[in-house]
């Protein structure tokens, strides 16, 4: 019999941004994201893990956690990037995760990433399948 793997994480992170042309989200402020994440895959590690969660939120804390968001490439217009709403967020930290399970022998998958920003409002940017796509 042949299966399927799913882990689903959260933690938290703490970021400013600003929105140009967002009322007053045009303000810095910022937010205590909730981030979760989910990766899927047929094989398990050497750990018998997909992938270590541990190792993903260091890569996603280590680099934003308590910063302005806006400083950074991705996310400044500026420079290439695009403005840090949650969609974006939820997008950058997505292919950030997907990096990671690229560098692994059991080549996970991330599925999805959620980005909460307040109780009442999510961004969840996740993978289409080429078959999706084309329908």
């Amino acid at each position: 019999m042949r299966g399927k793997y799913t882990m689903v994480k959260h933690f938290w992170i703490s970021c400013a941004h600003s929105i140009p042309g967002a009322g007053k989200c045009e303000r810095i402020h910022g937010h205590n994201y909730k981030v979760t994440f989910c990766v899927e895959g047929f094989e398990l590690d050497e750990k018998h893990m997909l992938i270590d969660f541990r190792q993903v939120k260091h890569a996603i804390e280590k680099k934003y956690d308590h910063h302005y968001l806006n400083d950074f490439p991705e996310f400044d217009p500026d420079q290439t990037g695009v403005a840090p709403s949650t969609e974006k967020v939820a997008e950058v930290f997505f292919r950030i995760i997907e990096g990671l399970c690229r560098q692994k022998s059991n080549q996970p998958r991330c599925k999805w990433v959620e980005v909460e920003e307040t109780n009442e409002a999510y961004a969840r940017f996740e993978r289409v399948d080429e078959q999706e796509e084309m329908s």
